[in-house]
């Protein structure tokens, strides 16, 4: 296959020089300007498909590509998000990712040592920033679960009493209805005692 040297155009962090690589002059043709520099004729099996982030400047499959993946199938605009390759376009399988192979073709190369650092910095800062997260997320949970606990046991305590009182209330209200019923009588009977006695001392005076 016929190869053109050429330059990349300098991407930020990547310092004054302008980085020289060897394209594939047919994919070369066949893949819009906009993506970019070719450093690979052929495209490689990873391990681990690469993380990406959504660019609405490269995405898209490029139906005019001479190199398809193992299903293929012309390969798909893509952008890392992972790590150090953070940013670094690549083609890959255009299905969806529990059905991709694992072809993929790199179209920028590795990052100067100075940008991989930081990079890879602003990662590990980013774990520590979400395991504090997940930590803070882990306390609020558990602070969450002692307060639903603790809120059900006074619903329970809440309802225990309610009932007690509810016992109580209809206890009293039939003490209250016998002695009730108690005193009705006692004073039924004192009032015909009453009568009674009134009916005799008017007999004997009378007599």
């Amino acid at each position: 296959m016929k190869q053109l040297s050429t330059a990349a155009p300098p991407r930020s962090g990547d310092g004054d020089a302008s980085l020289s690589t060897v394209i594939s002059s047919s994919l070369s043709e066949q893949i819009p300007d906009s993506c970019g520099t070719i450093v690979r004729d052929e495209g490689i099996v990873v391990d681990e498909l690469p993380r990406e982030i959504e660019d609405p400047g490269f995405f898209g499959v490029v139906s005019s590509s001479a190199q398809k993946c193992h299903h293929n199938m012309h390969p798909a605009r893509k952008v890392a998000f992972v790590y150090a390759s953070t940013g670094r376009r690549f083609l890959g399988c255009p299905l969806n990712r529990a059905e991709r192979c694992r072809w993929v073709m790199w179209i920028d190369e590795p990052w100067r040592p100075v940008l991989s650092r930081s990079i890879m910095r602003l990662w590990d800062e980013s774990d520590d920033r979400a395991t504090i997260l997940q930590s803070k997320i882990k306390e609020l949970q558990q602070a969450y679960i002692e307060l639903w606990t603790e809120r059900s046991n006074f619903a329970a305590e809440h309802e225990r009493v309610v009932s007690q009182l509810t016992d109580i209330i209809a206890d009293n209200k039939i003490k209250m209805a016998s002695r009730l019923d108690l005193h009705t009588k006692l004073c039924l009977a004192s009032v015909t005692v009453a009568v009674t006695l009134a009916s005799a001392l008017a007999y004997v005076l009378s007599s």
